[in-house]
């Protein structure tokens, strides 16, 4: 009963906050509801990976305190009760009140994210595939499920009033699931605590990892930060993007932590993680040459397979230098900080660069060159992080 009872929780938890990767559908409504501009538009998604970073930084000292399961129950409450605040100041077109609330959601994202990680690794010591497997199927399940809803709902046709109710109810719903998983879980594994250790010293395996999942992050979290506009761009019309390509699309980012363990067997992490990233740099160079849907579909499917990649192979390489759960907890914490930092400066490129550089394929050219050149100093010099895998 107890490993069903992680694997569902742990699944309804990511769920609920895999929603993070579906603002765009919200971002894309703001310049309309409050007659601003598009950079006002897409500060959601670049605060919500503020407050993630910042949760991911204090989430260790809460898993050691009160364990993993309550530290993700309270993550995922405190992310439905940001999103029904986002949607009671979007109601009354409190622009600033409304970015906030993301703001301080985004911390509890950070929360439910590792306290689901150490959950599941305690879990199922023994099952790579379920500690893969888990976060990207619950996040690409909530984002797809946030965009066929965008859809359903016809976002582009409501006025804040509505639109607020929706994220109201949305907000609910995941506050119910986080305090369910509070009460619900048994209390054996709902308790589960572990011993406190000092504040260690940041290690040069950190470094490593941190500097790597944030090359590996930073094309989805730049694509994430304004999907449904690139959608749109690309495919030359936003109702067919939105509501038939795009929620499938997300089965790509669940099969890539399905595979991972495959994957990584198959080349073995250094390896893998230097195809993902020379892979995705080569389709988005090619696309910036080749702006059609088609390649614009295949990239986008790159792109989310090797995030699932990335975030599966990541955990074990942290743990193999951390296996003690709070260690775990603390190093891994550390190191998806900069899982944030590359939402932040995904949001930034999008609201800055993009408009400075003139073209999407442009822009599309040097996020290419970016992934690509860290992708060819990861294969060219195996002195540089060699003794992490």
């Amino acid at each position: 009963m107890a490993p069903l009872s992680i694997a569902v929780a742990s699944f309804a938890n990511m769920f609920c906050v895999g929603t993070i990767y579906a603002l765009s559908m919200l971002q894309a409504e703001l310049p309309r509801l409050f007659k601003t501009s598009n950079s006002w538009g897409s500060a959601p998604f670049g605060v919500s990976s503020l407050g993630l970073s910042i949760g991911l930084s204090t989430c260790s000292w809460t898993i050691a305190q009160r364990g993993a399961v309550l530290t993700a129950a309270r993550g995922t409450a405190l992310w439905g009760y940001a999103v029904v605040c986002a949607g009671f100041f979007l109601g009354r077109l409190n622009l600033e009140l409304m970015i906030l609330s993301f703001f301080t959601g985004g911390v509890g994202v950070g929360w439910t994210y590792l306290g689901v990680v150490v959950m599941v690794s305690q879990g199922f010591p023994n099952l790579a595939l379920a500690r893969s497997a888990i976060g990207p199927m619950g996040f690409s399940s909530g984002t797809a499920a946030c965009i066929s809803l965008s859809s359903i709902f016809k976002f582009g046709t409501l006025d804040s009033a509505e639109l607020g109710h929706v994220l109201m109810i949305a907000g609910a719903t995941f506050l119910a699931v986080g305090v369910a998983t509070e009460l619900l879980m048994p209390e054996h594994i709902r308790k589960i605590q572990s011993p406190t250790f000092g504040k260690a010293p940041f290690r040069d395996s950190e470094r490593f990892f941190s500097i790597l999942l944030f090359f590996n992050a930073l094309p989805g979290m730049t694509v994430f930060a304004a999907l449904l506009p690139l959608a749109s761009y690309y495919s030359r019309e936003a109702e067919w993007a939105s509501s038939q390509f795009l929620p499938y699309s997300m089965l790509s980012l669940a099969s890539g932590g399905i595979l991972a363990p495959i994957f990584s067997a198959q080349l073995g992490g250094r390896t893998a993680f230097v195809a993902l990233l020379c892979i995705r740099g080569l389709l988005l160079i090619l696309l910036a040459h080749l702006a059609t849907p088609k390649q614009a579909m295949l990239t986008l499917l790159a792109i989310l397979f090797s995030h699932g990649v990335g975030f599966s192979l990541l955990p074990g390489l942290v743990k193999a230098k951390n296996p003690h759960p709070v260690l775990f907890a603390h190093s891994y914490g550390r190191v998806l900080v900069s899982w944030g930092a590359a939402g932040i400066v995904g949001c930034l490129f999008n609201v800055i660069v993009l408009p400075l550089v003139g073209s999407t394929s442009m822009a599309s050219l040097i996020v290419g060159l970016v992934t690509l050149s860290f992708g060819g100093i990861l294969h060219f010099t195996p002195a540089f992080g060699d003794e992490n895998f």
